[in-house]
Order: structure tokens, then C-alpha cells, then sequence
């Protein structure tokens, strides 16, 4: 990574078909360019008007500044261990657990907003019969089945809707480009600067996704090189789509922007088939940041099993498949679904984030103090992890008090589940940690038979 080093960096041998650069790149922007993209990119320029690019850099460079923690604290990572294993030892293990936790919380909740726009953009383009609300119900069942048959289902369903949803994006971001002419940009901040920083706050979760490759940390090759590479490279890919989607509304001739802008100002630009392959763009996205997420949170759920800090039946093990958490996951999708709107969903969301960014921007600020830490160092030491927990928690701002109040305390409520980790089953736990010494978590089981496991 530009600009860091690398000190007493433990030699590892990765065990074979461990995950790869690309593959980690590749989990990450499938879970990062999933609703986002379509639902914000909308929102956001009815809100910033065209300084929503602006907003978008901006919450980019904000999360930035602790995913650059979240690359401290992976490169700390015992091998085949958890990725968030150095919160617990910099901040005691109530705190490491709750911050893997609210990265639990954050995939479940973000798997309720991805298939929200899901139910969306199917009934306003395609299925206009069928409620928005029982066509997001039925996603969360089937990527739910999904995530409980063949891995190697899994694994090329991500694979293909990544592959899908990129390329159809990128087309859109070309025929931006090919009517630049006809862009309105102008009054530029027609809100005000502030409508440009408060917007940003609303951005954050279009971010959120680079972590699901600090949750798999224990899988992946190299991971003290790997991951902060991978949290780097994914992160600049989906800042550039999310700029080219909102310069394609600019250039859409779109009057009002809400959720559905994306899909109508694609007709605009590239004519009536545009105007069905972006709704099928966002269709797949949709999808596949849905399995991201709760293969992500599957990942982080098995490992708190394996490490006895929940109990065992929170990561029980199917046939392979963590058949607990991904029920439970899409119960509570459901739940989101039926009680809050989009809004509420997005702010939930990003309060489980900020707790976690701020925990692991407080553990990597004390390994960058502590010269003898190890892992890689950052320009300015501990300075950035100080800004990055600082921005963490300036966002709060913008979030409603009611709903911030109730995101902490879905968070805070983990720890029932915590003090119930002494209910153990010994065989259960003996297959879960037979399973992840074999580099076998949900996330590696998937991605090592179908994305390349070689990257460099």
C-alpha cells in the first residue's frame, strides 16, 4: 500500500486455495455497489443537487480514513484467525466482540435495504402488479435458500452478478461521457455547502462493504499485504462508479430525482433498451449485494462461535452452511422490512457501522502508539486512525436521534448474546473449528471455488 511499511510481520504460509487478491476485490465491490448506486445516487442529487458527486468523494474519503484502520487491525490477524482479532486485545474482548457484532447487525440490515430497492425497481419497471414490499420479502427467501445449497451455487451466483452489474454500470457511466454536452451542473450547490456535508452523512453506507474482506481475513492469502490492498483498490473502483452514475442523472434530463432516477435517466441516454438494462442492472446489484452481506455476516457469526464468544448454536453448521445465521439474518431482514422504511433501514445501518468504525479506529490508533504492535504502519501514525474515529463519529450529526438511539441499542443488545456464550456443545463446536482450520468459512467455501484464487 502507498505510503506505508511493513514492520515484524508474521511469516504465514497460506493454506492452499486460500483467497486471493482479486477474489477479495471483487467480494468487496459486490458488496459495495449493490442499492447504493441505484436508490442513493437519486437521493443524493435531489439533495446536493450536482455537488452530490461531491458528496460522494467526500463520504468516500471519510470512510476512507478507517478503512485504512480496518487494514491496520487485519494485518494484526493471527493466521486463520478472526480479522477484528486485535480490537479485543487492544480494547478487551467485550469490545472486540462488539465490534464484530455490529458488523453482523450492519450485513442483516444491509441485506433489508439492498432487496428493499430490490422490491423497488422490480415492481416499477417489471411487475408493476405485484407489491414492492412482497417482492422484497420473496428476495430475502431466495438468497436466503441460496446461502443454504451448494457453495459452489453461491459462488458462481456472485461471481456472475458482479461481473453483470459492472459492466452494465460501466456502460451507462460511457454514454455519460458520449452526452457530457447536455450535463446540467449548474447552480452547482443549489442547497447550500451544508446540503453537500449532510448528504455525505446519508453516503456512508454506499461504502460500507470493504469490511466483509477484514471479516474473511482468516481465509484470505497474505493477508497482512492482501487485505489493505484489497480494501484500497475496491474502494477507488466504486468511488469512480458511484461519480459516473451521478454525472449519467446530470446528464439524464431528469426533472426531480428520487429512487428510480438511475433507470429513467438510462432511457434517456442510451434509449428504450437502456431504459430496461439498467432496472435489470440494478436488479442483479441488488442480489448480489444481498448474498455479499449475508455471506459476510455469516462469516463473522461462525468465527464469534468458533472463538466461544456466542453461543455454539449461533454458528451451527448444515452441511456446511451456517443454517442459523442465515435464518435468523433473514427473519430480522423481514422484520426491517415490514417496520421501517428506507430511511430508517439506512440510519440503522449506519449507526451498527459507526460503532464498529469507531472501535476499530480506537484499537488501530493504539497499535500505531505502539511501535512493538507490528502489522503496517501509516503516514502521521496514529493521527489518521484519530481522524478516521473523529468522522466516524461526526456522522452521528446527521443522523436522527431516535433512530441513532435505537441502532445503539440493537448493538448494545448483543451483549445478551455474549453472556449466554457459555452454552456450549462440544461437537458442534469441534466441527465449526475443524471447518475454519480448514479455511472453510461461508465467504472462503464460496469464493475459493469459483472467483480466482491468485491475485497479485
Amino acid at each position: 500500500m502507498a505510503g506505508t511499511t511493513t514492520v515484524n510481520r508474521p511469516a504465514t504460509t497460506a493454506a492452499r486455495g486460500s483467497i486471493g487478491l482479486v477474489s477479495c476485490v471483487a467480494f468487496a465491490v459486490g458488496t459495495m455497489v449493490g442499492a447504493g448506486v441505484f436508490v442513493l445516487s437519486g437521493l443524493a442529487v435531489g439533495r446536493a443537487g450536482p455537488a452530490a458527486m461531491i458528496s460522494f468523494v467526500l463520504a468516500g474519503v471519510l470512510v476512507l480514513l478507517s478503512a485504512l484502520s480496518f487494514a491496520v487491525v487485519a494485518s494484526l490477524a493471527p493466521p486463520g484467525g478472526s480479522g477484528y482479532a486485535y480490537v479485543s486485545t487492544a480494547l478487551g474482548r467485550r469490545f472486540g466482540f462488539l465490534t464484530s457484532w455490529a458488523f453482523y447487525l450492519g450485513g442483516v440490515i444491509g441485506v433489508a435495504f439492498v432487496l428493499n430497492a430490490f422490491g423497488s425497481y422490480l415492481h416499477d419497471f417489471f411487475w408493476s402488479a405485484a407489491p414492492p414490499l412482497l417482492l422484497a420479502i420473496a428476495a430475502v427467501v431466495v438468497v436466503a435458500l441460496l446461502n443454504l445449497g451448494p457453495a459452489s451455487a453461491i459462488g458462481r451466483a456472485e461471481t456472475a452478478l458482479v461481473a453483470v452489474k459492472v459492466a452494465i454500470l460501466l456502460l451507462l457511466i460511457v454514454f455519460a461521457f458520449v452526452h457530457i454536452g447536455r450535463a446540467h451542473i449548474t447552480p452547482f450547490a443549489p442547497h447550500g455547502a451544508m446540503s453537500v456535508v449532510a448528504t455525505s452523512g446519508l453516503l456512508f453506507i454506499a461504502y460500507l462493504g470493504f469490511n466483509v474482506v477484514t471479516n474473511m481475513a482468516g481465509d484470505v492469502d497474505r493477508p497482512q499485504r492482501t487485505v489493505p490492498l484489497a480494501i484500497l483498490i475496491s474502494m477507488g473502483i466504486v468511488a469512480v462508479i458511484y461519480v459516473g452514475v451521478v454525472l449519467a442523472l446530470l446528464t439524464g434530463q431528469i426533472t426531480s430525482y428520487d429512487e428510480a432516477s438511475v433507470g429513467i435517466a438510462a432511457r434517456h441516454l442510451i434509449g428504450a433498451w437502456g431504459g430496461v438494462l439498467i432496472p435489470i442492472g440494478a436488479l442483479v446489484s441488488t442480489l448480489s449485494a444481498a448474498n455479499a452481506n449475508v455471506l459476510g455476516s455469516s462469516e463473522i457469526m461462525v468465527r464469534l462461535a468458533a472463538q466461544r464468544q456466542v453461543p455454539t448454536v449461533a454458528g451451527r453448521l448444515w452441511h456446511g452452511h451456517p443454517v442459523v445465521s442465515v435464518l435468523v439474518g433473514a427473519v430480522v431482514s423481514i422484520v426491517l422490512l415490514l417496520t421501517g422504511g428506507i430511511q430508517v433501514i439506512v440510519a440503522l445501518g449506519n449507526v451498527a457501522a459507526i460503532v464498529a468504525m469507531v472501535l476499530v479506529n480506537a484499537a488501530a490508533f493504539r497499535a500505531q502508539r505502539d511501535r512493538d504492535a507490528g502489522g503496517i504502519r501509516l503516514p502521521l501514525g496514529p493521527v489518521l486512525p484519530a481522524l478516521g474515529l473523529l468522522a466516524a463519529l461526526v456522522q452521528l450529526v446527521f443522523i436522527g436521534w431516535w433512530q441513532t438511539l435505537i441502532g445503539l441499542a440493537l448493538v448494545v443488545a448483543g451483549l445478551g448474546l455474549h453472556a449466554l456464550r457459555g452454552h456450549h456443545h462440544p461437537e458442534q463446536h469441534r466441527r465449526i473449528s475443524d471447518q475454519l482450520a480448514r479455511n472453510a468459512g461461508p465467504a472462503g467455501r464460496a469464493l475459493r471455488r469459483h472467483v480466482p484464487t491468485t491475485g497479485s
